[in-house]
């Protein structure tokens, strides 16, 4: 086996094992509230009484 099917193979692993982090179980509740972020702020930038800026 050449150098370039042993790198192609560890990057697929590396990416899998990316993938498998990003959409463990766990992590759903910090993307939700990623996820709310533009809602929290108004059309003038300002955000709700949970954000920091007035």
């Amino acid at each position: 086996m050449n150098y370039h099917a042993v790198i192609t193979v560890i990057f697929f692993v590396a990416f899998i094992a990316l993938v498998a982090w990003v959409y463990r179980p766990g992590r759903k509740r910090d993307y939700q509230k990623l996820g709310e972020i533009p809602l929290r702020t108004d059309s003038h930038g300002r955000r709700n009484s949970k954000g920091d800026r007035q």
